[in-house]
């Protein structure tokens, strides 16, 4: 695993050089999974793209490029500059004002279209409060959280 470990962290320094940057990437081991922790200080909003998407199909890639060098590769994800911890907070924060304001006025509240991994952020930081429900609506790119007053 550490072999494979340090191949993707070569191949995301090869595939961030694409965009004529210089960075390294390390292997982070977290709860979550393993992390590359890519250190690009001067072109980390050139990586992160608007609201992560570059950084989603920078990782995209390379979980494909690290199947094909082992079919049993676990999944990397990719962070720069604390990206994802700093996003993780911001949803949560978000997503508590959002259900404040349903509990104070009783009127559901919609959120912005959000990927997967963020819809689970907001669903999971609101399951603990009784006075809210959660809902996903829509499809694919416009999928949103829906929040409601529990009955």
């Amino acid at each position: 695993m550490a072999d494979l470990n340090a191949i993707a962290a070569a191949k995301t320094s090869e595939l961030i050089s694409f965009f004529g940057i210089n960075a390294d990437a390390k292997p982070v081991i977290t709860e979550d999974g393993i992390v590359l922790d890519i250190d690009a200080p001067t072109a980390s909003a050139r990586l992160i793209g608007y609201h992560g998407e570059t950084l989603r199909a920078l990782e995209y890639v390379i979980n494909q490029i690290m199947k094909r060098v082992d079919g049993d590769a676990p999944r990397y994800q990719l962070d720069v500059a604390g990206y994802r911890e700093a996003r993780r907070r911001g949803l949560e924060e978000l997503a508590r004002d959002a259900a404040a304001r349903v509990v104070e006025t009783g009127a559901s509240e919609e959120l912005r279209p959000m990927n997967p991994a963020e819809r689970r952020i907001v669903h999971m930081t609101l399951r603990e409060l009784p006075e809210v429900v959660t809902e996903s609506v829509g499809e694919d790119r416009s999928r949103r959280i829906v929040i409601k007053r529990a009955t």
